[in-house]
């Protein structure tokens, strides 16, 4: 009698797409917990004329641009692995790390055009913490780009490496929707934050 040989179903989504649901979701909680302290926060603080109203950095602005364009960048590179055009993915993958990395200076330059105006984590005055609520929603955002651009740099080595392609596109996939999270995150975080001042 020969002996009936069953395999492990597949997982209907990877592990690793999971994870990063998982990781947006928590990410997106996160956000809307400093958000809500914010609006909170504000009305009183108002009140006790300890909230100080001020416009954005210019360079908060370019950051919505370049990561814009990069989103751009990111899809056609996702486009490309699957339509095993490599050469064109590897180059899209390129100039979306350096779009990646141009965010990081403007967002470096904006937080310089912030300390020239005083508007400090912790300012002259500790009971006005209008500013720190800008640094606190940047910085956490950057550290996220920070890991969008260490998936985008890992992604074009395996790329340079001929790993990804149609029918290898866990990673790429992984990458495009982390990227296109960030950016929306950003844009989103950058008009709550222009109408709310």
């Amino acid at each position: 009698m020969k002996s009936t040989k069953y395999k492990d179903p597949q997982p209907s989504v990877a592990p690793a797409k999971l994870n990063l649901w998982l990781f947006i979701v928590s990410s997106s909680m996160l956000f809307a917990a400093v958000v809500s302290a914010f609006i909170v926060h504000r009305p009183d603080a108002q009140g006790r004329q300890a909230w100080t109203a001020f416009d954005l950095p210019i360079y908060f602005l370019y950051s919505t641009f370049i990561v814009l364009i990069s989103s751009i960048t990111a899809y056609y590179a996702y486009k490309m692995a699957k339509q095993d055009e490599l050469n064109s993915n590897k180059y899209f993958l390129l100039g979306t790390l350096g779009l990646g990395i141009l965010f990081c200076l403007s967002q470096y330059l904006g937080w310089q055009q912030m300390i020239n105006l005083d508007l400090t984590f912790v300012n002259a005055r500790p009971e006005d913490i209008s500013a720190s609520y800008v640094w606190v929603i940047t910085l956490l955002h950057f550290v996220h780009i920070l890991g969008g651009i260490g998936l985008i740099f890992a992604t074009w080595i395996q790329a340079i490496r001929l790993n990804v392609h149609k029918k290898s596109m866990l990673l790429m996939s992984i990458t495009h929707t982390y990227w296109h999270f960030v950016g929306l995150l950003w844009i989103l975080l950058y008009l709550f934050l222009y109408f709310a001042q």
